[in-house]
């Protein structure tokens, strides 16, 4: 029997198949990018694609103590433009 890896959302707690979450990879100090297809090097965390999740894991990462949490300083904005531009295209693409 194989099992499906299961991974947990950093925004909501939940845990589900891994396929089904979108994964954020890189590593803390040298820069964060969403990885929807889960094939880039470097550690990674995952979030829910529900929009709630998305949403306010993008306004977290925003603020200075949400950036803090993954080590990623001022590039916190910037990961939060690129996964709302990722989220834009999944919902309308």
């Amino acid at each position: 029997m194989h099992r499906n890896p299961q991974r947990t959302c950093v925004q909501c707690g939940s845990k589900t198949d891994k396929r089904s979450l979108l994964r954020i990879a890189g590593k803390a100090g040298a820069g964060w990018k969403p990885d929807p297809e889960g094939g880039r090097p470097g550690r990674g965390f995952y979030l829910c694609r529900k929009s709630e999740c998305v949403e306010g894991f993008v306004r977290r990462i925003r603020t200075p103590k949400g950036a803090a949490r993954w080590k990623m300083g001022t590039s916190g904005a910037a990961l939060g433009e690129q996964i709302s531009a990722w989220w834009a295209g999944a919902v309308n693409g």
